[in-house]
């Protein structure tokens, strides 16, 4: 009988353990963002001729291999006399290139750069290695990746030649910002420090030219006011605000998303957004390792990371492996958002978010609110079931 007492006492114990459930999802949208799962890279083409020197051929292979190793750009390297239908050759005809060695710079969003990797009077390795470091590198990337890796985020601002519409789109981004860093205490998971501003202004442009092609603008033709949400592996997340669009509703409904639980319920298609071209080396994985508590290349963690974004795909009927394009209806208000046809080859980063506002963040943490309930809840089985084994003790001893 005592056995059956221990048996009804341990099957208590269970029931309250299991009344402490993991109901959210560990990982919020911030961290998810930090695993690379080769979602949609760069790509840089080299071409070379029946003309080019075996050796030169061979250079732009390795040098390109290792200066893009640590990035989030693929090379390959294309030979335009036998391999006439690759699907890179078409970049020739729309590209000035007459001569050889050449490059194109393609973004997943589809447009393309011709970078020059030879100059006149200097060897072809050092111009190569000086093209690819401006691909990777420049001041405002390498202080968004410092940034993203330690913060909730940034909010890039590119400032046009309006004075008035800079300061205005000023005020509002560093009041997204406020808003975020106020409420980033009920969020369903914890994030250090709050996103911060980051402002390319008019004397910057040349030298983030890379950067702002990868944004889908021209260094020489930038005459508005513009502002992009970056978070994770420096990656773009949600439209590019041009103009009166830059208010504060608008970079709330983007930077809420950021806070959010990683199963949320959004289309991981655009979630994961494109990746800027940067380098992200050993040093930035450690930072971002040391912040997160966990390294998000663990292929155990990509493997999971994986999984949810899987579901994320499935998520909206009729696009299982794809994602909705939205467009902004208003600039005055939170953004509202449009479904428009499925665009199977449109970038993700050019859709609009859904709007989200301080309400519907701070309810996913809920669940995570929900866990002291459970816990009174399994004290009190606990209770019940110890009470329980005494009075059948008792009435044992009494028999």
């Amino acid at each position: 009988m005592i056995k059956l007492y221990r048996l009804v006492l341990l099957i208590c114990l269970w029931l309250c353990i299991q009344t402490h459930p993991a109901l959210a999802c560990r990982y919020n949208v911030r961290e998810t963002g930090f695993v690379d799962l080769g979602i949609e890279p760069y790509y840089l083409f080299g071409y070379v001729s029946k003309d080019t020197p075996p050796e030169i051929t061979s250079t732009f292979r390795q040098v390109s291999y290792a200066g893009l190793m640590d990035s989030s750009v693929r090379v390959e390297i294309i030979d335009t006399n036998q391999q006439k239908d690759h699907p890179a050759m078409k970049y020739l005809d729309s590209l000035p290139i007459r001569t050889f060695p050449s490059a194109v710079l393609v973004s997943p969003d589809g447009q393309s750069l011709l970078v020059p990797v030879t100059k006149p009077g200097r060897p072809f390795k050092e111009t190569l290695w000086s093209a690819l470091d401006d691909i990777l590198s420049s001041p405002k990337r390498e202080e968004i990746v410092q940034q993203v890796s330690k913060t909730y985020g940034v909010v890039l601002l590119i400032e046009g030649v309006d004075a008035e519409e800079n300061k205005k789109a000023k005020v509002a981004a560093s009041g997204a910002i406020e808003r975020v860093s106020m409420q980033m205490e009920m969020m369903p998971k914890p994030i250090a420090h709050p996103p911060v501003l980051i402002v390319i202004d008019s004397e910057s442009l040349a030298r983030e030219k890379i950067l702002l092609w990868s944004l889908g603008l021209d260094a020489e033709k930038v005459n508005k006011t513009y502002a992009a949400v970056l978070y994770g592996r420096a990656r773009w997340m949600g439209p590019l605000f041009e103009g009166e669009e830059i208010s504060e509703n608008n970079l709330l409904s983007v930077l809420f998303v950021i806070g959010a639980d990683c199963e949320c319920g959004f289309d991981y298609r655009w979630l994961q957004g494109t990746m800027l071209p940067v380098r992200w080396d050993e040093k930035a994985q450690a930072r971002v390792a040391e912040s997160l508590g966990f390294d998000p290349e663990n292929p155990m963690i990509k493997m999971e990371m994986s999984r949810i974004i899987g579901r994320g795909y499935s998520s909206y009927p009729g696009v299982p492996f794809g994602y909705q394009e939205f467009v902004v209806e208003s600039v005055n208000e939170p953004v509202q958002i449009l479904p428009v046809q499925d665009q199977n080859t449109a970038s993700p980063a050019s859709a609009a978010v859904a709007p989200v506002s301080e309400e519907a963040v701070l309810a996913e943490s809920e669940p995570v609110l929900q866990k002291p309930l459970f816990l009174i809840a399994g004290l009190a089985v606990l209770i019940i079931a110890v009470g329980l084994f005494i009075v059948f003790r008792a009435a044992r001893r009494n028999l």
